[in-house]
């Protein structure tokens, strides 16, 4: 699992995401969600979609049938940062894992992740990407 050493927030998720590998059935899917979306912090829309691709990657390999709802993170910043196009999603995530000085360094789990899992993730990052762009686009 991740073995962040800075910031605050990255160090408690790595020791969650011990905990929860460890012990998977201790943490329910709401008090799992709530921790990866509790490491996440303020910033630019795009350095926010390094951060969060770095964040979700582990915990998608931990909670697989979670990873629509955890996607939906960096994906909302995407659409925050001008994004309109969904068939940009993939490259996107996959450029956060193979990125020479990433805002956020993923573990060797998350780079796994993203660069084995999400390339077949199409499908539903496009679904997600939608349904996130329309409700934006409501809230206006």
């Amino acid at each position: 699992m991740p073995t962040w050493t800075s910031p605050p927030q990255l160090v408690a998720l790595a020791a969650f995401y011990a905990q929860a590998q460890a012990h998977s059935e201790t943490f329910s899917d709401a008090v799992f969600l709530e921790s990866v979306k509790n490491a996440h912090w303020p910033t630019n829309c795009w350095s926010y979609v390094e951060a969060s691709f770095a964040i979700i990657a582990p915990a998608c390999l931990l909670r697989p049938h979670l990873t629509a709802e955890l996607i939906a993170l960096p994906i909302d910043a995407m659409i925050a940062g001008g994004l309109d196009n969904a068939g940009q999603v993939i490259a996107i995530g996959l450029a956060c894992a193979t990125r020479d000085a990433p805002y956020v360094e993923p573990s060797e789990e998350g780079r796994r992740w993203l660069t084995q899992v999400w390339p077949g993730l199409g499908e539903l990052a496009e679904a997600v990407f939608q349904t996130r762009l329309q409700e934006a686009m409501e809230e206006e």
